[in-house]
């Protein structure tokens, strides 16, 4: 896909917005350049893209702060249907007529059923091109004009749901609508594992901040909770300021940017997919850094999808490495330095 990716973006670049996913990743290397704008919810992407794009914006996919239209947005779809449906329904309003509107992706990733409802929004035909595995989809805006939205009218906005306890999330947040079997299963070691009163956490891929709610009652505790995903953060801070939490939320790659030796305890559910793809290493960097940001005596717990070999893992970064509780296929582990 990057080869495919990297020949869209030759054309017309500086009247072009890329629209970056995590799928996006690989072709920010050094030595790449490209003239023009990109939009990501990634903060890794962000951070990847300074200084090799004209512009870089981060955000949840907020394409009206962007102050300009585009002759071509280019899209490599994202895994969240939410977020491409979104995309879908913003990009005649940053195009204009004639603008086109460039999908790619696998044949996995739905770009094909993506290609007919570009079609349908933008008012042309579908134009779908095979390149062994991967698709483009070329979409041109025929006649701009009002028409019913492929996804939620409402995506941009949070929302309280009641299967979350009344947290608030949002679409194109992973898991955005339950509460993640995993996570729970962390959530019940609190009782057995509670840090002292006054104690620095960090919730580490905080997600819409579910750990850090189920914690916060229990104590009076200081929360620093990171997450790499602009919709992630958005409903953090939000539950954060609803429940009177203490503390602050950062976007932040697997915690990369936090400060050495602060947290008394780190609190980590480690993704372990990067876009379509299962990426192994994601369970690395974040028992990397979380060992890093720990103190000499702080303690982590991580809960893992029972497959990832955490228990293996564990021991290049921490001196204990024990396992507390499986269940339902996940594993709750303790760290400590």
């Amino acid at each position: 896909m990057s080869s495919l990716l990297h020949q869209a973006l030759l054309q017309i670049p500086r009247e072009t917005l890329w629209i970056a996913d995590e799928n996006s990743r690989v072709l920010l290397q050094p030595g790449f350049q490209f003239d023009g704008d990109l939009l990501t919810n990634r903060w890794d992407i962000a951070e990847l893209a300074q200084g090799k794009v004209s512009r870089s914006f981060f955000s949840d996919f907020h394409l009206e702060e962007l102050d300009r239209k585009y002759r071509r947005i280019i899209y490599s779809v994202s895994k969240e249907k939410a977020v491409v449906h979104h995309v879908i329904d913003q990009a005649p309003r940053f195009l204009g007529e004639g603008g086109e509107l460039v999908l790619l992706g696998e044949k996995q990733s739905g770009i094909k059923s993506y290609a007919v409802k570009a079609a349908e929004h933008l008012s042309g035909t579908k134009q779908l091109q095979k390149h062994g595995n991967e698709y483009v989809s070329t979409n041109r805006v025929a006649h701009p004009r009002a028409i019913e939205p492929t996804g939620e009218a409402d995506y941009p906005h949070l929302r309280s749901l009641p299967e979350l306890g009344n947290l608030f999330s949002k679409p194109g947040l992973f898991g955005w609508n339950k509460i993640d079997k995993g996570s729970a299963l962390l959530a019940q070691q609190f009782t057995t594992e509670l840090p002292e009163d006054g104690a620095h956490v960090v919730d580490l891929g905080c997600g819409y901040g579910y750990l850090s709610a189920q914690l916060a009652p229990l104590g009076n505790f200081h929360f620093a909770a990171t997450d790499n995903n602009a919709a992630a953060l958005l409903a953090c801070r939000k539950n954060f300021h609803t429940l009177g939490i203490p503390g602050v939320v950062l976007p932040s790659d697997a915690g990369d940017e936090l400060e050495s030796g602060a947290a008394d305890l780190v609190l980590c559910n480690p993704p372990f997919h990067q876009g379509f793809q299962v990426e192994g290493d994601l369970t690395d960097r974040f028992l990397q850094h979380s060992a890093r940001i720990l103190k000499s005596t702080g303690m982590a717990l991580f809960v893992v999808n029972e497959f990832i070999p955490l228990a293996k893992k564990g021991p290049r970064y921490y001196s204990e490495v024990q396992l507390v509780n499986k269940e339902r296929g996940f594993c709750v582990y303790r760290l400590r330095p």
